[in-house]
């Protein structure tokens, strides 16, 4: 249908191009100009050899409004085949970016949850406490992999990257310092040989981990809410674009036909 309205178009625009150059070149070689001069004053030739210019540039003017319609139209359905298109690409990777970081946003959550609440609730009772930190440093070694191996897919956009790897930098120095928390586990087991030095080094490192377990666990709380507002904000931009694509092609009222 869109085809056949751009055919009539050109038809059109070719009719009137050739009535106005065939009204030109019969008045030019079969002495019209020479009779309109002569025409009396307010008759009808007479106004049309005053405005004649004017006319043949209205003229031209609409013909070139009606050869151009079909160019115009088919930028108009190729903008929105351009929008239908990015509009899928942003859906595609708003679901995706939901399948894949919504799961791992609620692990983090829970660990960030399980490191406040767990140490807090434990930070007096010193026999209970360095099995817990033993416990905990294994989930959060492992959480911490995963984390990387996501990172070296390198899945999500710049943002999402950077507060992935501020994340994984600060599980790496809470795992290191939960490690050096029971340093003293290694340095009792008969199975390590430690000189004096090194156990003096391992004692040091623990009562160090000791202290500064508290905020290593508080960087990591922060973390973890810094990577989930990047995840947050860039689903909110995506939705954002992918709405905006949604409006130009429902404003668009083209055929589904022609969007494919």
């Amino acid at each position: 249908m869109a085809d056949h309205r751009n055919t009539l178009a050109l038809v059109a625009a070719a009719a009137t191009l050739a009535l106005v150059l065939g009204f030109a070149y019969g008045a030019t070689f079969n002495g019209g100009c020479e009779q309109i001069k002569d025409a009396q004053c307010g008759c009808l030739e007479w106004w049309f050899s005053r405005y004649q210019t004017l006319i043949a540039m209205f003229g031209a003017i609409f013909v070139a409004w009606l050869s151009v319609q079909p160019v115009l139209k088919q930028l108009k359905l190729s903008s929105v085949q351009t929008a239908v298109a990015l509009q899928q690409v942003h859906a595609d990777r708003e679901k995706r970016l939901e399948n894949w970081l919504k799961p791992e946003l609620a692990a983090l959550e829970k660990l960030s949850e399980d490191l406040a609440r767990g140490y807090y609730e434990r930070e007096d009772d010193h026999g209970v406490l360095p099995h817990w930190v033993w416990d905990m440093n294994q989930t959060v070694d492992s959480t911490r992999g995963r984390l990387i191996r996501r990172q070296d897919r390198n899945f999500g956009p710049a943002e999402i990257t950077a507060a992935r790897q501020n994340l994984i930098d600060i599980l790496g120095r809470l795992t290191k310092c939960m490690s050096d928390y029971n340093g003293s586990v290694y340095a009792d087991d008969p199975e390590y040989d430690f000189s004096d030095d090194d156990r003096a080094k391992i004692d040091a490192a623990e009562t160090k981990a000791r202290e500064y377990l508290p905020t290593r666990i508080d960087e990591a709380s922060v973390a973890i809410k810094k990577f989930a507002e990047a995840v947050a904000a860039d689903l909110r931009e995506l939705r954002l674009k992918r709405r905006l694509y949604d409006q130009m092609v429902a404003s668009a009222n083209l055929p589904a036909e022609k969007l494919e």
